[in-house]
């Protein structure tokens, strides 16, 4: 066996784990058998603010195979949860039923557990439940003056921003833009549902879990429940899709854990699909003004962002829009502030691309808004203020190939042939328009453990298994992770075995950010590497070539050899260069110029990621962005009851997701991209850039179709034949 030919990453290889999913056998959090397994069912409250005058659990009671009703009456007191932080937001106790008070509609009020789902479920209907009712806070134009700037943003990021003077350089601007736009409420939608298997043994406790991040869950459930962290470990081998929403560790997997603790059985919960929308986060609505201002030459003189945005009653979360305007183009001057009030709904999470998707949506209007004003062609306008230097940090980017990106998804699109006035294309009924908006989103990237064992069955058959507690969302990092241990010990794929999803493995941060295929390979590589110069070191060999793990097993007398690595993250402080991974979005519309149907035959995009992993997977991580943002950008919204804050779009029957039938061609094209700088691999995360400006595309779009401009989503019918002219 020699060294790989040809290395292993950096090829399209199929996913490692396809036939585990598509036989059945990968096993989702759901569907570990367990001997006398029960079921759980959650309750919700039918109100959005009040308190619980009274609930009878009697009638369920009594229902055979019923085992407990817990309520706020007997639930066990919990730790009170901590004011959340940017260090605290992922491992802070999640106390569950601990008073009446009800805070948003839907929110859990009990559990229901007996021997079958169907004892459960009839039990469920049966609890019988009063409140004190009061008018609830939903209505987002009615609150806006009660706004407030909150400590920080998501991750930590400074609320508000300023440098030079903006106001100064919007008055002495010779052409200014300002509009407000705005983006609804969205939920996430993953295909598995959130589930939770909870099994304790005396003061131990194992948790199957749908989740992005099992490390992070281990410190919540063991703050919550007062044991032990040694004493708690999460299963999350396989995630049917989290986009942000199985992030945390929430209520209804403490809920089951709670359960299984009462009854001493393993207990099973799994939500509905009405269920998610109202307890495991959602994209809060952002209102954003932008104001633009440039010299006669389209140079921007001055940059404000102002965005107003709620958060629940009981915590705070507002997401980061103003990242994007703090750097994606030069100008002297900027401002940026983020202002946040209460209402009754369930506390914002992290969503697919946050900040930068409802971000990009008005930054890249606005650009697009500028370049029409000043008849100019929205890519030269982009190319005239494209920049090297991250002007919040002040630091270089290590790497920024917007420029190419532009160029390159120009010439696949045939930019060249689009008309720049308005309504110039028309084809019987259908207007034809062409639009364009460049994405950004930053490219971190964190410390990992990782382990490698090796074991030599024969001379030319040698196999290893890498463990790391990181997960597989759907992405691919099972795939990866073989790769680059493939590569790094001179392996064929098929004889690397990997396994992640496990809080007893290596620690390894979850997936979420952008952060996953840099630092899973990473750590993968470094531990295989580290086993091998420890295989060199035992031989009494030295090899003229780089050698096998095969050759220097033999050499160093030993069948089996095992090596783990603790690969710490950057120091920000220590920062040298800004790490960013760029795109430019391209999208062709058709719309009804009666009706305002819009239709999206073909859409491309151009993504600067330095060094692609797997271009096959990587594709098919931008086409799913893509599909996501179409969704956006034409229909997605989650609109809310006003008289009792329920929210109205609460099924995919009412809440419409994109299907095969409303996607056209999708075109996806990577600019080589080298960054030494950005990480050991030279990879930049792309599970969320491919959302990042598809609905501002294709906005731009509609605006050089029908001459109207949109600036609310989602761009439906009555808005688009209703839209601002000129």
């Amino acid at each position: 066996m020699r060294p790989n030919a040809q290395p292993v990453v950096g090829q399209a290889v199929s996913r490692v784990d396809g036939r585990l999913k598509v036989t059945g056998q990968a096993r989702y959090a759901a569907e570990f058998p367990f001997d006398g397994l029960v079921h759980a069912v959650a309750l919700n409250s039918s109100i959005a603010a009040g308190t619980i005058r009274d609930i009878d659990t009697r009638a369920a009671e009594r229902l055979p195979g019923v085992l407990a009703v817990i309520t706020h009456r007997n639930a066990p007191r919990m730790p009170a949860q901590e004011r959340q932080t940017p260090q605290n937001r992922l491992t802070r106790a999640v106390p569950v039923l601990q008073d009446s008070q009800i805070h948003h509609h839907g929110q859990f009020i009990g559990i229901v557990v007996a021997e079958t789902i169907e004892q459960a479920r009839h039990a469920a209907r049966l609890v019988a439940v009063s409140y004190d009712a009061r008018q609830p806070a939903v209505v987002f134009d009615d609150h806006i003056e009660n706004a407030y700037a909150p400590p920080v943003v998501n991750a930590g990021i400074k609320t508000d921003s300023a440098h030079g003077n903006a106001d100064a350089g919007l008055a002495a601007s010779a052409m200014r833009v300002d509009a407000v736009y705005d983006t609804p409420i969205e939920h996430h939608h993953p295909m598995e549902s959130h589930s939770t298997i909870a099994v304790w043994d005396g003061d131990h406790v194992t948790v199957h879990h749908s989740l992005q991040m099992v490390m992070e869950a281990v410190p919540t459930i063991a703050a919550t429940f007062e044991i032990p962290r040694e004493n708690v470990r999460v299963h999350s081998p396989f995630v049917g899709g989290g986009f942000g929403s199985k992030i945390q560790t929430r209520d209804n997997a403490v809920l089951a854990i709670l359960a299984a603790r009462i009854v001493r059985r393993p207990v099973k919960l799994m939500l509905t699909r009405q269920q998610m929308f109202m307890n495991v986060g959602l994209r809060q609505h952002n209102r954003q003004q932008i104001r633009l201002g440039a010299d006669a030459d389209g140079r921007l003189r001055a940059v404000v962002h102002e965005t107003m945005t709620h958060t629940s009653m009981t915590e705070e979360f507002v997401e980061q829009t103003g990242v994007m305007a703090r750097m994606m183009y030069a100008t002297p001057n900027s401002r940026v502030t983020h202002r946040v009030f209460r209402l009754n709904v369930q506390t914002p999470k992290w969503t697919r691309a946050p900040g930068e998707a409802p971000a990009s949506f008005a930054l890249e209007s606005a650009i697009d808004e500028l370049a029409a004003a000043m008849k100019l062609d929205p890519i030269a306008l982009r190319l005239r203020n494209d920049t090297p230097m991250d002007a919040d940090t002040g630091l270089p980017f290590s790497s920024r190939s917007l420029a190419e990106a532009l160029r390159l998804g120009a010439e696949r699109f045939g930019w060249h042939q689009r008309k720049a006035e308005p309504r110039a294309t028309k084809r019987g009924h259908w207007l034809i328009g062409h639009g364009v908006a460049a994405s950004s989103r930053g490219a971190p990237f964190r410390g990992a453990s990782a382990r490698v064992s090796i074991t030599r069955r024969s001379r030319v058959d040698v196999r290893a298994l890498v463990e790391m507690a990181a997960t597989d969302i759907g992405t691919g990092s099972y795939t990866i992770v073989a790769q680059a241990a493939a590569d790094a010990l001179g392996l064929p794929l098929d004889r690397v075995e990997v396994r992640l999803g496990d809080s007893a493995l290596p620690r390894t941060p979850g997936s979420g950010g952008s952060w996953g295929a840099a630092t899973f390979t990473a750590a993968a590589q470094a531990a295989c590497r580290q086993a091998m110069d420890e295989l060199q070191a035992r031989s009494t060999l030295r090899f003229v070539r780089r050698p096998t793990v095969a050759e220097l097993m033999q050499a160093a007398g030993v069948n089996a050899h095992s090596a783990s690595v603790d690969m710490p993250g950057p120091d920000p402080a220590k920062a040298t260069h800004s790490h960013y991974t760029f795109g430019a979005n391209f999208c062709e519309v058709w719309v009804d110029e009666d009706l305002g149907i819009v239709k999206i035959p073909r859409f491309t995009a151009a993504i600067a990621a330095g060094r692609i992993l797997n271009p096959k997977t990587a594709r098919s991580q931008i086409v799913g962005g893509i599909v996501w943002g179409l969704g956006n950008a034409l229909m997605e919204e989650s609109v809310l009851e006003t008289r009792d804050g329920s929210f109205i779009t609460r099924t995919l029957a009412d809440y419409h997701v994109p299907v095969s039938l409303d996607i056209g061609d999708i075109d996806v094209v990577f600019v080589p991209e080298t960054d030494p700088r950005v990480n050991p691999m030279g990879a930049k995360g792309i599970g969320e850039i491919g959302v990042i400006s598809v609905a501002a595309a294709v906005a731009n779009a509609v605006y050089n179709a029908t001459g109207r401009r949109v600036r609310s989503l989602p761009l439906t019918p009555d808005k688009v034949l209703a839209g601002a002219t000129g």
